[in-house]
């Protein structure tokens, strides 16, 4: 069973060590500096308590497996402003050895219901992973078309999702 709680400092470490082996084929892939890979616990910390970010733990049966983060006030590649209702999806990550088995998905619409008065979602993700654009599209969300090249060899799709 998929849950979600907001995370603690007790799950630092373990985010951590999930994030980086999450995101480490995408460092190998695509070599970007802002790839979550290259962050230690510290990048992790500095949001628990931080008002434009919400960060929750998920568990599969008890145990932690990933982490969802949201940005709630501030700006992202394609929003210059996030305003009332609308939130940026920053990252989501699942142990290796979990992923492709639905449990990011469960987790990102369970997710929703931590955000106060959602409206508009937004998420990127690059342009040719089709895993992530299967998942999201299952969330609800839809590719707007935009594009952002953040490096050479790295370009962002933009996807929205409208909250009822």
């Amino acid at each position: 069973m998929i849950s979600l709680r907001l995370t603690t400092i007790e799950d630092v470490d373990i985010l951590t060590d999930i994030q980086q082996k999450a995101f480490q084929p995408l460092y190998e892939k695509y070599h970007d500096e802002g790839n979550p890979y290259l962050r230690n616990k510290r990048d992790i910390l500095c949001r628990l308590d931080n008002p434009k970010f919400l960060y929750l733990t998920i568990l599969l049966d008890g145990k932690i497996v990933g982490g969802i983060l949201y940005r709630i006030k501030g700006s992202t590649p394609f929003i210059k402003k996030l305003m009332f209702g609308k939130y940026y999806l920053t990252r989501v990550y699942i142990l290796p050895e979990h992923q492709s088995k639905g449990i990011a998905t469960e987790a990102i619409l369970k997710s929703e219901k931590f955000l106060k008065n959602p409206r508009k979602l937004y998420v990127d993700f690059p342009e040719d992973l089709d895993k992530n654009r299967k998942c999201y599209t299952k969330c609800g969300y839809i590719d707007t078309g935009k594009r952002l090249e953040t490096e050479p060899g790295l370009v962002l799709a933009c996807f929205e999702k409208v909250c009822k």
